[in-house]
């Protein structure tokens, strides 16, 4: 996981709708022990999927503090917490990836250990 947050990655999360209770953080890991999606679930769901019927959704949205990449799938949000130096690209690419990989419903141990994965491949294209 350290390479995770050496390669800029604050914290992930999977934000889904629950009919019941609204936006609900089905799972989270903040890699720099700051980050963390709790206290804006609501916010974050509302900002990404607010044109979800008519196919205009964002990608990512730049804060002051981090970038967030995201990608959605039946009313699923995979959400990456990035430092804001970060190429967001590539994390938008793997994001829409895993998400169709897991037909929306990436576990957690799954996506950390993809994520480790890609970001060691890139070290190993860069060394």
């Amino acid at each position: 996981m350290e390479s995770l947050k050496n390669y800029g990655l604050k914290a992930v999360a999977l934000i889904n709708m629950d009919q019941e209770y609204g936006p609900m953080l089905k799972w989270e890991k903040s890699l720099d022990g700051k980050t963390s999606a709790q206290e804006m679930i609501a916010e974050f769901y509302t900002m990404f999927m607010v044109g979800m019927h008519r196919d205009i959704l964002p990608k990512a949205i730049v804060f002051e503090d981090k970038n967030v990449v995201v990608s959605s799938y039946n009313y699923n949000l995979l959400c990456l917490f990035l430092k804001r130096e970060v190429d967001i690209e590539s994390f938008m690419t793997f994001a829409e990836s895993i998400m169709h990989k897991y037909s929306g419903d990436p576990p957690k141990i799954s996506c950390l250990r993809s994520l480790v994965a890609r970001v060691n491949k890139f070290w190993e294209k860069i060394q």
